[in-house]
């Protein structure tokens, strides 16, 4: 990927699901740096060390599940989406 990067033929290079482990050991040897890490990423699930970790060296944290897990029970009022919706 980092070949493709240095050509211009890519604009960015992401990874997804990586650990701050993971991260570790990919920054042993990179030469460009994540620009994004995809992740589950929610209230429920926030990811603090991770998002510190790519905070450090510029690498955006994208969401895959912004509203949580299916599963997950929500707090009251923290969002309803049982409602019906009226279209005019």
């Amino acid at each position: 990927m980092e070949d493709l990067y240095e050509t211009g033929k890519v604009k960015a290079i992401g990874v997804a699901n990586w650990s701050v482990a993971y991260l570790k050991e990919l920054s042993k040897t990179w030469k460009v740096v994540p620009a994004v890490n995809q992740v589950e990423l929610h209230p429920f699930l926030p990811q603090h060390e991770l998002r510190e970790y790519c905070g450090k060296f510029g690498i955006l944290m994208e969401a895959y599940s912004p509203l949580g897990s299916t599963g997950k029970i929500s707090p009251p009022g923290y969002f309803n989406l049982d409602h019906k919706l009226t279209f005019i």
